[in-house]
Order: structure tokens, then sequence, then C-alpha cells
């Protein structure tokens, strides 16, 4: 009378604890693609900061643009410029993508103040440049304030596409 009822038990044992290894390993299986996923997303954002700082292309526009913010946020004055894509660097490497540069030549005027501020903003921009090459002299006094000259070389950079 007990033995039938043992072996439905023990079937319905079996069975739950052959469910729960199942149900166990599809729970590691989505864990792992759960953190592919996450994974891929960390790389995608980090292409994207990459990016920015160092763009596929030469995007000039955005270069002038950058420019531009920079002078209207330190209330200096661009009189002059001069821009010229650069060749691009040779890379030893297959996978590396080749660095390419904007020249760019400006003299700025403003106050101490204003100079100081443009070379902060253009340290800290978003897009790596580099100054090659930057002279600083006092200018014409106007208005009872004291204005500067500066004149710089730099270059911003890009990836190759």
């Amino acid at each position: 009378l007990i033995s039938p009822e043992l072996t439905k038990v023990q079937k319905k044992r079996a069975l739950v604890v052959s469910k729960e290894v199942l149900f166990a390993s599809q729970k590691s299986a989505v864990e792992g693609v759960q953190k592919i996923i996450s994974q891929f997303q960390s790389i995608a954002r980090l292409q994207e900061t990459v990016g920015l700082a160092l763009p596929l292309k030469e995007n000039t526009t955005q270069a002038l643009n950058q420019l531009e913010a920079i002078s209207r946020n330190s209330q200096a004055n661009i009189s002059s410029f001069d821009i010229e894509p650069l060749a691009l660097s040779s890379s030893k490497e297959a996978i590396v993508k080749r660095l390419g540069s904007l020249g760019f030549s400006l003299s700025v005027q403003g106050s101490y103040e204003a100079i100081k501020d443009f070379m902060r903003f253009l340290e800290t921009n978003v897009r790596l440049t580099n100054v090659q090459y930057f002279h600083f002299v006092a200018g014409a006094s106007n208005k009872g304030q004291d204005f500067y000259d500066l004149n710089l070389k730099a270059e911003m950079f890009y990836q190759e596409e």
C-alpha cells in the first residue's frame, strides 16, 4: 500500500531536483549574458569618451566651435586665426588607428584674467590639444584696463576613419 505511493514521491522529488538544477544552470547563463552585455556597454561608453577626445575625422567645424566657445567663455577675443590639416602619423600596428592633427595659429587679445582663462579652458577642453608655442606680450592700455596679446600655435588631434 505504501510502496506505490513511495515510488510516486521519489519520482516527484527527482523531477523537483532536475528542475532546480535546470533553473540554476539557466540562471547562471542569464547572469553570464548580463555580465557580457554590461562589458559591451562599458566598452561603448569608453569608445564614446575616447571619441570626444579623439574624434574619428578632422571635424574642423567642431574644432572651430570649441575654440569660439573657449573665447566666449574666457572673454578673450580671437583677432586672427589660421588652420591647416597636418599629415597623419604613421602606425606600426595594423589594428591601431593613425592619429591626424589640425594645426592652428591664433592671436588672442584680452585682459590678463581673460588670457589666463583662455589657456586654462584650452587645456581642459574635451578635445585633445597640444600647445606647441605661445608668446604672451603686454598690449596697449584701453580705458584704464590692461590688455595683452597672446600668439599661440597648437594642434588638435583626431583618429583616422
